[in-house]
């Protein structure tokens, strides 16, 4: 998508410089991708660290030690 941006061509160029991107746009789209990122992070910290509808760690370790090759069940 085109668009006419207003910003600060010092800022772009010091961005470009600092993180290695050849264009622009790349700048652009990284520091879009980068505030998209934080956002993301900050939610899950909101919500203590956990992610709704996933299952906890104790719960992984005991469906592999139950399911697991080596462990099979006892008869």
């Amino acid at each position: 998508m085109k668009m006419t941006l207003d910003i600060d061509q010092h800022k772009v160029a010091e961005a470009m410089a600092q993180y290695g991107v050849g264009t622009k746009t790349e700048v652009i789209d990284l520091a879009l991708k980068e505030l998209l990122r934080k956002k993301a992070v900050a939610r899950v910290l909101a919500a203590g660290g956990k992610l709704p509808g996933l299952p906890t760690n104790e719960e992984l370790e005991g469906s592999y030690e139950k399911n697991h090759v080596l462990n099979p069940p006892r008869r």
